[in-house]
């Protein structure tokens, strides 16, 4: 049985032992070496490396109700080192916190944390202390997992507050949202001013609000009013986002430019649907006229080494956040973000690969205009997914007369759904191929008309031919090149996604519910609905899902007609 321990986190002020011949070592004395080694190695590991997670302790999802933890290794706010040998398997529901952190929270989502741990082990018999019982002769530094529904603080990521500073103006249990601005500017400079917004709802959310500027204006206008408009219900839904807006610094030296929250203007609302919340913070931005740099160096200096220490005393090391799908009684593992706020130590390797990768990046000349101009004239291949072409016969009555029409069967051009462009040759007994009108070589080829009927519907094409002569061949051969438009091609060179609304289910045996397949960069934003199984209820071609009989969690799969490697799906629990 292995008892805890208090947790050592004074590190200073250092005392060594004076050793001197005929020295009583006595069981302090031992102590206060072990200590004084450690806490020199813990405060050199917080001041010149930080603190998070160093390497692995991936948190991956077994099943719906499991998690493992990967070997790795951290160090915690004091410098301690975690280390984490082999990789655990733990049920969330017999993690440290799990009832208190859904009681507490939202019940969508909770944390995963990591924090030292040490105990005594090792049984032995206390001789010189007359216990009768015994005493433990080793400490094992140790760890523990733990789920929790607290966010963290602002200030959590020591390295970005350097030159960044983040601020929570709105806070509650379906929705977080962050000002984030840098720490300094120069006068009259653009500068980005990022609204981060965590959504911990599965309903779609919307909102905006009035910040009023001092000191700085927007970019394009002038206007010392920045207004912050959102709507979920616009994107697809992923739980984080990011609005960027360029605001610009007033001509004024040593003071801030603020960004002030103006609450009366705020207006909440999920799925359409009005709430009540109150908004209200602050953000300052130091306008200096020096290097930037600089300040940013003399900053980090400046701060007092314990007041240093004890801001981040409390921190958690946040692993992992696990969102939830509350199915009745039963609570699911849906998702996993690991690391979610970014708690890493950069080591020396990594810092080294960064700054290697740079220098890769960068031009050998150091002209970087004139990379950027090569590149821009630089031609472009289209790849297979933008051209296509063929042959096709198109059959003929030997010995047509003038005006006859004539067509080809049903032609897949194989670029998918939508629009392409049709180009059409006539294939010369030579084998040549001759473009344009065949009047201008109309002694080596038969004298007809082409043209071709796109259905974007179906992703073939028709090529008719029209006879401007009397043609003696019982056939003739057609080349043809099927090229993607160019907003197909810009559409298809963007990511192409589906979403599907909602993003999960929760319905009894035979209920029915209407799904919406959002397209994203796509076209043709048809959809072809299917069940995974197939016994796990029918839906129709609109959306129209009907659950099955059976209890149980079955996938709905949303693919794009137009392009099948383009797929969603959402799970659905059926329960009564």
């Amino acid at each position: 049985m292995r008892a805890s321990i208090m947790k050592n986190t004074q590190l200073y002020p250092f005392e060594r032992n004076k050793y001197y011949y005929g020295m009583l070592l006595s069981v302090e004395n031992f102590n206060a070496e072990q200590k004084y080694m450690n806490d020199k190695r813990r405060l050199i590991n917080r001041l010149l490396h930080g603190s998070g997670v160093v390497s692995g302790l991936n948190v991956v999802r077994i099943d719906e109700q499991t998690i493992s933890v990967e070997s790795g290794m951290a160090l915690d706010n004091t410098g301690r080192e975690i280390v984490v040998a082999s990789p655990v398997t733990k049920k969330l529901s017999m993690i440290n916190g799990y009832n208190s952190a859904l009681s507490s929270g939202s019940n969508s989502y909770v944390y995963l944390c990591l924090e030292y741990n040490e105990g005594e082990q090792g049984q032995a018999y206390d001789l010189a202390g007359g216990k009768n019982g015994g005493t433990h002769d080793k400490i094992k530094e140790d760890y523990s997992l733990y789920l929790t529904s607290v966010e963290p603080e602002d200030d959590i990521n020591v390295i970005r507050d350097i030159y960044e500073q983040s601020v929570t103006v709105f806070s509650d249990e379906n929705i977080r949202i962050r000002h984030v601005t840098p720490r300094f500017v120069n006068p009259m400079s653009v500068f980005e001013f990022r609204v981060e917004i965590e959504t911990l709802t599965r309903q779609f959310v919307s909102f905006s609000y009035d910040i009023q500027l001092i000191c700085a204006t927007t970019e394009n206008d002038d206007s010392s009013v920045l207004t912050v408009r959102f709507d979920e219900m616009h994107t697809e839904k992923k739980g984080r986002y990011t609005l960027s807006y360029r605001l610009k610094a007033g001509n004024v030296e040593d003071t801030d430019a603020t960004a002030t929250v103006d609450p009366s203007t705020f207006l909440l609302s999920y799925d359409k649907l009005s709430a009540e919340g109150t908004i209200a913070g602050k953000s300052s931005v130091s306008v200096i006229g020096g290097d930037i740099r600089d300040a940013m160096f003399l900053s980090g200096y400046e701060k007092d080494m314990d007041s240093l220490l004890r801001s981040s005393m409390a921190k958690k090391l946040y692993l992992a956040r696990i969102d939830l799908l509350n199915a009745g009684e039963t609570v699911l593992i849906e998702n996993i973000r690991n690391v979610p706020f970014n708690q890493y130590v950069v080591g020396s390797q990594m810092q080294s690969a960064l700054l290697r990768s740079l220098e890769l990046s960068l031009p050998k000349d150091g002209s970087e205009s004139q990379c950027a101009e090569k590149a821009a004239a630089a031609p472009s291949r289209a790849s297979d997914r933008d051209i296509k072409s063929g042959i096709c016969r198109v059959d003929l009555s030997s010995g047509s007369l003038k005006n006859k029409v004539f067509y080809s069967e049903d032609i897949i051009h194989g670029l998918g759904l939508g629009s392409v462009t049709i180009l059409l040759g006539l294939v010369t007994k030579n084998d040549g191929t001759v473009y344009g009108d065949p009047e201008i070589f109309k002694n080596d080829i038969p004298q007809v008309k082409l043209a071709a009927k796109l259905d974007p519907t179906k992703g073939s094409f028709v090529v008719g031919v029209m006879t401007t002569a009397t043609v003696l061949d019982d056939y003739i051969d057609v080349k043809w090149t099927a090229i993607r438009d160019v907003d197909e091609t810009l559409n298809d060179k963007n990511e192409m996604k589906i979403m599907i609304k909602p993003n999960s289910l929760v319905l009894k045996p035979r209920e029915s519910k209407y799904l919406e397949a959002v397209c994203l960069n796509m076209a043709n934003k048809t959809a072809r609905w299917s069940v995974v199984p197939e016994t796990g209820g029918n839906i129709d071609s609109n959306g129209h899902y009907t659950a099955p009989v059976t209890e149980g969690v079955y996938e709905v799969v949303a693919q794009s007609a137009a392009y099948p490697d383009v797929k969603a799906s959402i799970m659905v629990v059926v329960r009564e």
